[in-house]
């Protein structure tokens, strides 16, 4: 696969995990965090089909995104990223089972 993503994001790493999930019968509402150079970062999301979909739409605060852009990083290309992953599979869960 061709990554569209800048050269220098080639190395970024980001950790993300999901706290909470509430299914649908049609997408599902996920909310959770992300860590860059160890800073947390909250979002939320809506993930159609089911996690690891085949489409997500990750939403962050636009604090967050201020913050993303104080570490020199462009918060969008950070959420396309973080939709990429999480697609993948490449996430934590966190959540308890019952």
């Amino acid at each position: 696969m061709i990554n569209e993503f800048p050269e220098e994001y080639d190395n970024l790493e980001i950790d993300i995990s999901i706290k909470h999930v509430v299914e649908g019968a049609l997408a599902s509402k996920l909310s959770g965090y992300f860590l860059i150079y160890n800073n947390k970062f909250s979002f939320s999301a809506v993930a159609f089909g089911r996690i690891g979909g085949h489409n997500i739409n990750v939403k962050i605060s636009k604090t967050t995104g201020d913050k993303i852009r104080k570490l020199n990083l462009d918060p969008e290309i950070v959420i396309l990223i973080i939709q990429r992953k999480i697609i993948e599979g490449d996430i934590t869960i966190l959540m308890k089972e019952h």
